[in-house]
């Protein structure tokens, strides 16, 4: 009789489990804990027989190592891993459900410098810190197959400190949320015994402020509020409305770095930066990077992109714009982003391989900063000459304000990334056609350098 009735609690459990992910093509279980966190995935096949899974994101640079992160690997059903592509294939008969595995304990040493702490997890006593690439499994499938999966994340038990997830900003122990695949795969979790979330509502938007912050550095949540205060509502002001419901801003210090200023990286919705020392905003670098950042929001993510083949534009126009807003809201002076545009014209001046074409340029990107640096002073160069040229073909009557908001529209009517056409089929309405498709080919396609006078 005990067997009977343990059998069929046994088999009540199996439905609930199968009922609970059957609506999800992706149901994670997260288990956080100091130094490691336990991972359970319940997969829905989409495909038939096998899939492969990729873990990390090499286009991040010094990610090849990536999966000796990843242990403890388990799954129902036989699996292979390659580690030398950092991918994991699971052989399911048909498209039967099965569950994985595996435990991300934290690999970042300071021998990796900056990358090590930007793009790797880090899972410490004390501090929880990873991007989607090395949280969740990526099905190697086709974009339409992509952009129709859902996926669930469970946080089964509380974790020993406060956590962050900008896919979902209330999801507490116990809960379980449900999101589009994409959201998942562009979005950050973190944590920290010190963690401190600050609420601000602007334009309708839920603005989450997620800072360290300790004894030693409580001067720096008043400063960080004061510096949103006058940033969000310039930049809410230059684009109209604004999109979701809301958005994370988040900043902690590095661990082993003292070397770099900071650093930051756009995820959907948000944006993360990292910096040295205990102050936040110590100087107009980490002022800019962190604007920088902010500014993706509206350019170089979403639909107002032109994707990583053009990162003069995603780059550069971000890098111009956020100088311009820096300016209008009070936080610069107009002299100094005259010498910002100054400076990088200077500075691309003297890159030994400042003229490399537009198509070459992803494919040394992580070589060395010279090639890193070419699309953001490239573009933003060509951003400057374009709010001149707008003023002088105008009289003053059309502004570069209005020509981005007239991309940013063109942009999400279209609901696709921009390409360099619309790019030039926009901005023929405010200076000649003629003039911007030479321009695009010299200075952008080509890489030629442009004249100092057509930017100042």
């Amino acid at each position: 009789m005990k067997n009977f009735l343990a059998c069929i609690l046994l088999g009540l459990i199996a439905i609930l489990q199968t009922t609970a992910y059957a609506s999800t093509d992706l149901d994670y279980h997260f288990d956080i804990k100091p130094k490691v966190m336990h991972v359970t995935l319940n997969y829905r096949p989409v495909l038939r027989d096998s899939t492969v899974f990729q873990y990390g994101n090499e286009y991040y640079g010094g990610m090849k190592d990536l999966l000796k992160g990843l242990i403890n690997i388990q799954s129902s059903v036989t699996f292979k891993v390659d580690s030398a592509k950092s991918q994991l294939t699971f052989y399911h008969p048909q498209n039967t459900p099965i569950q994985m595995q595996y435990d991300i304990i934290d690999t970042h040493t300071p021998k990796q410098k900056v990358r090590g702490e930007m793009f790797r997890p880090i899972i410490t006593d004390n501090y929880f810190f990873s991007l989607s690439h090395s949280l969740f499994l990526n099905p190697q499938l086709d974009e339409k197959l992509q952009a129709s999966m859902m996926m669930s994340v469970t946080l089964e038990k509380k974790p020993t400190f406060p956590m962050y997830f900008s896919f979902a900003p209330t999801l507490t122990a116990g809960k379980t949320v449900t999101i589009k695949f994409s959201e998942g795969m562009n979005a950050l979790v973190t944590g920290a015994s010190d963690l401190r979330i600050v609420k601000r509502k602007l334009a309708g938007i839920q603005n989450y402020v997620v800072l360290r912050i300790n004894q030693k550095n409580p001067y720096n949540l008043k400063r960080f509020m004061d510096y949103f205060d006058k940033f969000l509502p310039a930049m809410t002001d230059f684009w109209g409305n604004l999109n979701g419901t809301y958005y994370s801003l988040i900043a902690s210090p590095f661990l082993d770095i003292k070397y770099h200023n900071i650093s930051g990286t756009a995820f959907n919705s948000g944006f993360h930066v990292k910096y040295s020392g205990d102050t936040i905003l110590a100087n107009e670098e980490v002022v800019t990077t962190i604007s920088h950042e902010i500014m993706h929001r509206y350019i170089g993510a979403g639909y107002v992109s032109m994707g990583e083949n053009n990162q003069w534009f995603d780059e550069g126009f971000t890098d111009y714009t956020t100088w311009y807003l820096l300016a209008k809201a009070g936080i610069f002076s107009e002299q100094k982003l005259a010498k910002m545009v100054k400076d990088t014209y200077q500075q691309l001046s003297a890159n030994p391989v400042k003229n490399t074409a537009n198509e070459d340029i992803l494919k040394h990107f992580w070589e060395n900063h010279n090639y890193e640096k070419i699309p953001y002073h490239r573009g933003a160069l060509f951003a400057a000459y374009l709010n001149k040229r707008i003023t002088e073909q105008s009289k003053g009557t059309k502004s570069y304000q209005d020509f981005l908001r007239s991309l940013k529209a063109l942009a999400e009517q279209k609901k696709q990334l921009l390409t360099i056409e619309d790019f030039i089929k926009v901005a023929s309405n405010y200076i000649p056609k003629a003039e911007i498709e030479a321009s695009i080919q010299q200075y952008i396609i080509k890489g030629e350098m442009i004249e100092e006078e057509r930017v100042w």
